[in-house]
């Protein structure tokens, strides 16, 4: 292969790649009647992947990070599931972590600081506390008899540790100690303001926000007396998921699309995200997770398959990159070595999370020829030191390397992204 050839098209091919920033949080939105759960750039509102691709989530409901096991815990209603997802760059599936029976229709899920576990069962209008080890349902934190009708998927415990259950039958909100057991099942009365069809909740301290699909508005009141403030948002079409984002915007889900308001004056600011790209029909719920390495590298996925130059100096390094199924990541340098001539430099290592370490060779001696020429018993493999990679952003890396063989030395070097294959995205 002709490294200069190789590298003049890496260089060429750069001058295009467009600089996408990374973002801090991934935007989940669930689809009830698609059954999945489509996950977005926060940022830019950009569709990245599905959570699930093996028909796992039945009808889905609320999402939420649990910070005691880091993990990500969905509500599946139709199969009676809460299941869990790895809290890093892939969100493989880990298990089914509780199993109910079909009168239950999970919908909401919330959890205490202390650990403990709370699930809104919509079919029996009560809120079950289950065991944080098996998920085994282990008791009653709101009975079924208390006026509210419909728990749904708007379950929230709020900073204060308090539970606000919404009543999506009874249009009304409920108010849960957990630490004392104290209920107040009518803290927001039925239809109190116009509310009706209650879903989504938000915890702001003082106050609480709380989502009336059937009357298209999002309403403020009191956290502690449960008296009206105002409303924060109106004139919305079915609006179900609702969430505050880090600038102290009200993320709505109303329709096909996330839109962002103003958390003050209630003014629309535009659209965060079409939910028609994520393939969701019937959105239910809204969630912002954090992605995990990006306060500084990004996890490194299949994205990051490609090819790559050093931004540095033109022409003097070109990269290929390929993710594996079984994180690993495989490495192909062409460059050129310090005494002259082409250099090719490959190997494979272990990614671990926000980088991977490879243990790179090259293949060298006077039986390197092409075609029939070629001599396997006059060339070599040499060990030649090992590289880190890590990635800032979906276009931009470090390349650090450590070479046993004279005159490489050690260094770093700035990466830009040249090409992405066909079917894989970035996150």
């Amino acid at each position: 292969m002709n490294a200069r050839l190789v590298l003049a098209a890496f260089a060429i091919a750069a001058t295009s790649i467009a600089h996408a920033q990374s973002c801090a949080r991934h935007l989940f939105v669930s689809g009830y009647f698609s059954n999945n759960v489509a996950i977005f750039d926060a940022c830019d509102g950009r569709f990245l992947r599905q959570l699930d691709g093996a028909g796992r989530i039945r009808g889905a409901q609320a999402v939420r990070l649990n910070p005691a096991d880091d993990l990500i815990y969905v509500v599946s209603e139709i199969n009676g599931q809460v299941q869990r997802y790895r809290h890093d760059a892939r969100y493989a599936f880990v298990d089914v972590f509780a199993q109910f029976t079909p009168e239950i229709d999970p919908t909401g899920i919330a959890f205490g600081a202390d650990g403990r576990v709370f699930v809104a069962s919509y079919g029996t209008s009560r809120v079950l506390e289950l065991d944080r080890a098996t998920g085994q349902v282990i008791g009653i934190a709101l009975p079924g008899d208390s006026g509210l009708l419909g728990a749904d998927n708007g379950l929230m415990m709020s900073g204060a540790g308090v539970l606000y259950v919404p009543g999506y039958s009874s249009a009304s909100v409920a108010r849960v100690n957990p630490a004392t057991g104290e209920v107040r099942a009518a803290f927001v009365p039925a239809r109190a303001q116009g509310l009706r069809r209650t879903r989504g909740i938000v915890d702001e301290g003082a106050t609480i926000l709380v989502g009336g699909e059937g009357s298209g508005e999002i309403y403020r009141f009191d956290a502690d007396t449960g008296a009206f403030v105002g409303k924060a948002v109106t004139g919305l079409g079915l609006p179900t998921g609702l969430a505050l984002d880090a600038d102290g915007s009200i993320l709505v889900l109303s329709g096909t699309s996330v839109i962002r308001f103003d958390r003050a004056s209630g003014a629309r600011l535009g659209v965060l995200a079409s939910t028609n790209a994520g393939a969701i029909d019937g959105g239910t719920f809204i969630a912002l997770i954090p992605v995990v390495g990006a306060s500084g590298s990004m996890p490194i996925t299949s994205g990051f398959t490609g090819t790559w130059v050093d931004a540095g100096v033109t022409g003097q390094l070109g990269l290929g990159l390929e993710v594996l199924p079984d994180d690993r990541l495989v490495a192909e340098i062409y460059t050129f070595a310090p005494l002259g001539g082409q250099a090719w430099i490959g190997g494979v290592g272990p990614i671990d999370g926000d980088h991977a370490t490879v243990t790179l060779s090259t293949i060298d001696g006077p039986g390197g020829r092409f075609g029939a020429a070629f001599d396997p018993a006059r060339v070599q493999n040499t060990t030649w030191g090992s590289a880190t990679l890590r990635f800032s952003d979906c276009n931009h890396g470090t390349l650090d390397w450590d070479s046993d063989v004279p005159g490489y030395g050690s260094g770093s070097m700035e990466l830009v992204r040249v090409t992405m294959p066909s079917g894989l995205a970035c996150p």
